[in-house]
């Protein structure tokens, strides 16, 4: 069992806490590509939204790139999509779902990212206090989505304390976050893994959170942008325009998370604004567009350690990354804005959190 650090103590801020210093931008177009139209079928899930796509499209910043993008909702089967050439990109599926594609021998790339962190551990409100430590889950039986992010990340945190998870504790699998927090409520299990966007409802019933992901994982991810692996030369400029527009995004979301909420007032308009609102502003919830290839390969040896993924050494890992369609969009963008230091201290987070690793 590999040891890996985990933090108890809230990490609610971004990897980047970046100012918005923005002074004399110019913008330019690469000659080659000024006046070719790209289109791209970003697939995305009902459960998360795409919060960093919304902002860029009603911003105008795919606009800007000659990119057009049609949004596809999923409520499931976006990998499959994804994987049948069906979609182009698949934007909010989690880590560790396109990492079991891969393990099984999908030809994905990750090219960026999207989420990372937000989702809380739940229990009764009067049984809260039980819960101070991970040692403090002995014995209890745990609702869990299998294979979803918190999913992962619990049980290797468990793993990493010397806690067994197949002995010492009792997971029950279930379908929904609906599902997890009935078993919580009715008393089927002690503890459910939850998702992002579903506070007010666990309040609501009588539940709290006892833990977050980011308390468990220092850097834990969510959903990655992902593609199929033959990349051609025109889907290659049509990826990087697309992560150029969620770089962009990202910013405006660090700086104004009313327009966050506003741009994705449309890709849930059944519910109301509060409900959209938790969904995408939740303050454990980070949308960062680095692809964060570190914790990708940290998340690929979790799943190998509580046994989700196995016989997988032919498999090189090396292999379904492409930074380049990331560095290319951040290239541009610092010479498209030579005084705006915002997107060099972009620069300086991907070379941290991908280079020399």
């Amino acid at each position: 069992m590999r040891k890996r650090n985990w933090v108890l103590g809230m990490v609610m801020s971004s990897v980047l806490a970046l100012s918005a210093c923005g002074g004399g931008a110019t913008t330019t177009k690469q000659e080659n590509e000024s006046d070719k139209g790209y289109t791209l079928k970003v697939g995305y899930g009902q459960l998360y939204g795409a919060p960093l796509a919304d902002i860029a499209r009603a911003e105008g910043f795919f606009e800007e790139e000659n990119l057009e993008v049609e949004m596809v909702s999923f409520t499931s089967g976006g990998l499959d999509a994804l994987n049948s050439d069906k979609i182009d990109i698949a934007l909010t599926f989690g880590t560790s779902g396109p990492l079991n594609y891969i393990a099984q021998g999908a030809d994905f790339k990750f090219v960026g990212g999207h989420m990372e962190g937000g989702q809380p551990v739940v229990t009764k409100k009067e049984n809260a206090s039980q819960y101070k430590s991970l040692e403090d889950f002995k014995g209890k039986k745990i609702a869990t989505i299998r294979l979803g992010t918190l999913d992962v990340i619990f049980k290797s945190a468990l793993d990493d304390a010397g806690i067994d998870i197949h002995k010492d504790v009792e997971f029950v699998e279930v379908k929904t976050v609906a599902d997890v927090l009935e078993a919580v409520q009715s008393g089927k299990v002690d503890v459910g893994l939850s998702n992002t966007g579903h506070l007010t409802k666990t309040e609501q019933i009588g539940l709290t959170p006892i833990f977050w992901s980011n308390d468990l994982s220092s850097n834990d991810l969510c959903c990655r942008v992902t593609v199929r692996g033959n990349i051609t030369g025109e889907k290659a400029v049509a990826y990087k325009k697309f992560m150029k527009g969620l770089v962009k995004a990202e910013r405006v979301k660090l700086e104004d998370p009313k327009k966050n909420l506003e741009a994705s007032k449309p890709t849930f308009k059944q519910l109301s604004e509060e409900r959209v609102n938790e969904i995408v502003n939740e303050e454990h919830l980070i949308n960062s567009a680095d692809p964060n290839k570190r914790e990708v390969v940290n998340t690929w040896e979790k799943m190998q350690d509580i046994g989700y993924i196995k016989d997988v050494d032919s498999i090189n890992l090396e292999d379904h990354f492409d930074l380049s369609i990331y560095e290319e969009a951040l290239d541009e963008l610092i010479k498209e804005n030579p005084n705006d230091d915002y997107y060099k201290k972009v620069l300086q987070r991907f070379n941290e959190q991908n280079l020399n690793l």
